[in-house]
C-alpha cells in the first residue's frame, strides 16, 4: 500500500520529500533572484514611497511544495496615513503598479511577467523561473503593527480595536496583517516545514478542500502542543495532525501570540470547527475557502473522510523516523 500518491515501494518519507515534494534547490535559488529583481523594481516606482516589501506565500515562508509555489509581495506604502486612506485609493494604486511593472519588466528584459487579474486588494501575475511559472500576489498595505511615538500608531492592539469598531474595513486590515502571518510560520524548524509540505502535498493530490495556511496552522499547533520538539518522528507528529483532520468538525485551534483568543471566541460566538488566524482574530481559517450559502456553513464531511483514510494508512507505517513504505 502506498502512503502518498507517487510514492515508490520501499521509499522512505525523507527520500520521497527529496524526490517529489520539496522544490528543487536550483529552482528556489532562481526564483529568489527573479523575486529580488521585481522587489527592486517595486522600490523604484516613482509614484509611491515604498517602506519595504515583505515576501510571503509559500516561497516567502519556506513551505513551498514542488509545482505549487507562490509568493505574496506585501508592499508597505508610506503614502497613506491609515488603512482607510489606502482603501479609498486602492484601485488607483493597483492600476498604477500594473502599468508600472509591465513597463519596467519590459525594459529589464531578463525576467518574464504575465499579468493575470486583480481583486479589490491584490494585483495578480505570474513570473517565469527557468521553464516554470509561479503565482505572485502583490498586496499594497500600510504599517498596522508598529508602535510609534506621539500616538501615531499603537501597534496591533490598536489595530484590532479599530477592526472591532469598523467591520467594513476588516478585509483591508487583514491584508496589512499578513506580515504577522509570515512571521508566525517562517521561523519554525525545517522538520516542521517538511511535515507541512507532506500534508500540503496530500491536500493537492487528494483535492482536499483546505487552504495551505490552514494546514500550516494545524501542524504548528500540534508541534507547539507537544513541546516544540525538533527530533520528532514524522509518523508520531503526523498522526496527531491527521487525528485532527479525521475529526475536523470538532477542531478548536487558536494562538495567543498577538491577542487573547477567548475574547474574540466569545465576541464572535465561535463554534467548532474553528482555526483562528494568529494574525487576525476575525479570520477563521477553517471557514476558507468554500461556504454553503444555503446553510451559511461548510460541509467538512470529505475532509474528515480523507483524514480517516490517511489515519488507516498511518497505522501501517513502521515507527522508525525514516518510515519505510513496503
Amino acid at each position: 500500500m502506498t502512503f502518498f500518491n507517487g510514492m515508490l515501494p520501499g521509499e522512505t518519507l525523507e527520500k520521497f520529500l527529496d524526490r517529489e515534494v520539496r522544490p528543487d534547490t536550483k529552482f528556489l535559488s532562481d526564483c529568489s533572484q527573479v523575486i529580488d529583481t521585481v522587489v527592486r523594481l517595486i522600490h523604484r516606482n516613482p509614484k509611491y514611497k515604498v517602506n519595504q516589501v515583505i515576501k510571503g506565500g509559500s516561497l516567502g515562508k519556506g513551505t513551498a511544495v514542488r509545482d505549487h509555489s507562490d509568493v505574496d509581495l506585501l508592499v508597505v506604502l508610506n503614502n497613506f496615513r491609515d488603512v482607510e486612506h489606502l482603501a479609498e485609493n486602492m484601485d488607483e494604486v493597483l492600476n498604477n503598479f500594473r502599468k508600472y511593472l509591465k513597463s519596467a519588466v519590459g525594459e529589464t528584459r531578463n525576467i518574464e511577467i504575465s499579468m493575470k487579474g486583480q481583486t479589490p486588494f491584490t494585483l495578480q501575475f505570474d513570473l517565469c523561473c527557468g521553464n516554470e511559472w509561479f503565482d505572485v500576489d502583490l498586496l499594497p498595505i500600510v504599517d498596522v503593527w508598529s508602535t510609534w511615538l506621539l500616538g501615531l500608531a499603537g501597534g496591533v492592539g490598536s489595530t484590532y480595536s479599530t477592526m472591532e469598531s469598523k467591520p467594513h474595513l476588516r478585509k483591508y486590515y487583514a491584508k496589512s496583517l499578513a506580515k504577522l502571518q509570515v512571521e508566525f510560520v517562517k521561523p519554525v524548524p525545517s522538520r516542521v516545514k517538511d511535515l507541512i509540505r507532506l500534508l500540503k502535498y496530500w491536500k493537492y493530490t487528494e483535492r482536499v478542500d483546505l487552504t495551505s495556511y490552514c494546514i500550516e496552522l494545524m501542524v504548528i499547533y500540534v508541534w507547539r502542543e507537544n513541546g516544540k520538539e525538533n527530533n520528532f518522528t514524522m509518523k508520531q507528529m503526523m498522526t496527531k495532525v491527521v487525528d485532527l483532520l479525521a475529526s475536523f468538525d470538532n477542531v478548536r485551534i487558536s494562538f495567543n501570540d498577538n491577542f487573547t483568543p477567548s475574547y474574540y471566541i466569545k465576541q464572535l460566538d465561535k463554534k467548532p470547527p474553528y482555526v483562528l488566524d494568529p494574525a487576525n482574530p476575525y479570520h477563521d481559517v477553517a471557514s476558507d475557502p468554500k461556504w454553503s450559502f444555503s446553510t451559511m456553513s461548510r460541509d467538512f464531511h470529505r475532509i474528515e473522510s480523507e483524514g480517516r483514510q490517511l489515519q488507516r494508512k498511518l497505522q501501517g507505517l513502521p515507527e522508525e523516523s525514516g518510515c519505510v513504505i513496503s
